[in-house]
């Protein structure tokens, strides 16, 4: 009954690791895909304040995208842009957040002219 013991927590313990040096490898290498990207569309380095990797296993098993990208830029800070990384397509813009949204009475139009950092 140990040695079962032991096999069980070995194995969770090795997939417990493993799928942390998954992530922390992965999520630095989408980080600088997406820096690339930027740069490749103008940005220089100082016009991003913050970019933030989250990653899903539940999302890869679902059919969604695992690796969600936040950039936030400086001149617009508390909007969030959502970016995906994806072997076949690499980095596209997906969707837009924020707190200093404010819609109030804007068409749709309107609201998607404010936001300065929207590929169209």
């Amino acid at each position: 009954m140990k040695k079962f013991a032991f096999w069980i927590l070995s194995v969770v313990l090795v997939i417990v690791i493993g799928g942390t040096a998954y992530v922390a490898a992965g999520s630095n290498a989408r980080k600088n895909y997406v820096k690339d990207y930027l740069e490749s569309k103008g940005y220089s380095q100082s016009q991003f304040q913050n970019i933030e990797v989250k990653h899903s296993f539940l999302n890869a098993v679902l059919g969604y995208q695992q690796w969600i990208i936040w950039v936030e830029f400086t001149d617009e800070q508390g909007i969030v842009y959502c970016y995906h990384y994806d072997r076949a397509a690499g980095v596209y813009q997906g969707s837009f957040s924020g707190d200093n949204l404010v819609y109030g009475d804007l068409e749709k139009e309107e609201l998607l002219e404010r936001l300065k950092h929207l590929e169209r």
